[in-house]
């Protein structure tokens, strides 16, 4: 894995331009995503990301999975999210030859520009961590990271709605619910394709 290298993307996102692209090209999108754009983007590198989470000593195995039509409405129902593209990246860490996650990424849109979150599920099935890789709305909009980390240890069982069982955050309703949606659908995609199996 090399950084700079784009990788197909998850994505929500629906507006006007960005849907050929995404259709042409999801290996642009997501190279879009992962370098800096502006001052007013942060981004951090997938890589740089991946080895802050799973450390320098867990051995990286990309994996890209087609997902059946049969299995993206699985996705789409559990996550009552809908799913753009059948294609998805996993990252998935193991040390000693045992799985210690997965991570993915999602790609989606916020209020009129895009975001791109970092999700990382346990061999559990649980959410092991949440982080934004590109943010590029307003900085006021951006969920802050102790938001982010009411995200981790959730599954599937939980129903991950703003309001119900996630704190709203006054002024970033759209980023809250984008953010959400992303994670229940990283969830879902993980259960499809591992089950809850460690």
């Amino acid at each position: 894995m090399e950084p700079g290298i784009g990788v197909p993307v998850l994505s929500a996102g629906r507006c006007a331009g960005w849907g050929a692209l995404k259709r042409r090209s999801p290996w642009l999108l997501a190279l879009a995503f992962a370098t800096p754009l502006g001052a007013r983007s942060q981004t951090q590198t997938r890589a740089d990301a991946l080895q802050r989470v799973f450390g320098t000593d867990a051995r990286l195995e990309q994996k890209n999975v087609f997902l059946t039509d049969a299995q993206v409405d699985a996705v789409e129902t559990q996550a009552r999210a809908r799913l753009e593209h059948a294609r998805v990246s996993v990252y998935q860490a193991s040390r000693a030859d045992t799985v210690v996650g997965r991570a993915y990424l999602d790609t989606h849109r916020v209020r009129s520009q895009h975001a791109t979150l970092l999700v990382v599920v346990g061999p559990d099935g649980r959410t092991r961590n949440v982080e934004i890789l590109a943010f590029h709305e307003p900085e006021d909009y951006r969920p802050p990271s102790r938001w982010l980390r009411t995200l981790v240890g959730r599954d599937l069982s939980q129903p991950l709605q703003p309001g119900a069982d996630v704190d709203a955050i006054s002024g970033a309703t759209l980023s809250v619910r984008a953010t959400t949606a992303a994670v229940r659908r990283v969830l879902a995609i993980d259960r499809v394709l591992y089950g809850d199996k460690p």
